[in-house]
């Protein structure tokens, strides 16, 4: 069973996603609920979550402070977001901490319980790989420059990570992300594919729709405005990348989460 936690300070909402949600049915077990992020905090230090759906909005230690915390006690839990926040600063750090779900209040639960099937798919895909990834000594003999030969190839793909969200809006290439790390290119591909299944382009690209649907989903900015943001400098190009990522234009995608939060 995978371990959830829920978080959010309106008692109502989280009963409702303890009660409404089929949690052993999607195999997984509630082992904790939060009204505040330093109770979530807590719990998390005992529980170790796969999973954590948490308000955005939260007096005293708001979800994105939170979800920071979390990623400094080390715990990697896959994060679904409750937002309603309109601001790229949030997305774009919600991306930092890696949250890549969202839901957008008020909550539609079978929207919901469709994303948490997708989300424990791929905590259990990420086990698997995991396993495989550390049973297999592939970086044993190889040469690393003395900077990073301390840091695991986990740690120096986490730092490339950070990087990339952190320039979503820029020109990345390989040889940039891979000197700021201080390894060889070539050692950074190895690496990269081994830890993300995915090339760089790929995953810069799955970033960048990623930080648009979110703003699309949830802000009033225009397209253009957003293209430009994720690092689309022209929004023709970026219409054709985020149709062909997510099977629907910009707008179509903006427009079916306004049809939904106007239900």
């Amino acid at each position: 069973m995978l371990k959830v936690l829920l978080v959010d300070d309106e008692a109502p909402i989280l009963n409702n996603l303890n009660k409404v949600l089929p949690w052993h049915d999607m195999g997984m077990e509630v082992t904790g609920m939060a009204r505040s992020g330093m109770e979530a905090l807590r719990i998390a230090e005992e529980e170790t979550p796969d999973l954590v759906l948490c308000d955005i909005r939260m007096p005293v230690m708001d979800g994105l402070t939170f979800i920071g915390k979390l990623r400094e006690m080390g715990l990697e839990s896959e994060v679904l977001l409750l937002s309603g926040y309109q601001e790229f600063d949030y997305a774009r750090e919600a991306i930092r901490l890696g949250v890549k779900e969202y839901i957008c209040k008020p909550i539609h639960y079978e929207e919901l319980g469709n994303k948490v099937r997708e989300i424990g798919a791929r905590i259990r895909s990420k086990q698997y790989k995991d396993k495989l990834y550390n049973s297999i000594p592939l970086f044993q003999e190889m040469t690393v420059p003395e900077d990073s030969a301390k840091k695991t190839p986990d740690q120096l793909m986490s730092h490339a990570a950070n990087y990339i969200t952190e320039r979503l809006s820029y020109d990345l290439g390989i040889e940039e992300v891979a000197n700021r790390i201080g390894i060889s290119s070539s050692y950074f591909c190895l690496l990269f594919k081994n830890r993300f299944a995915m090339t760089f382009v790929e995953y810069v690209t799955l970033q960048r729709i990623e930080a648009a649907k979110f703003m699309l989903a949830s802000s009033d900015k225009s397209i253009t405005a957003i293209s430009s943001g994720v690092g689309y400098q022209e929004r023709r190009y970026f219409t054709k990348v985020f149709q062909k990522q997510t099977g629907m234009s910009p707008k179509e995608y903006r427009d079916k989460y306004r049809t939904a939060e106007a239900r």
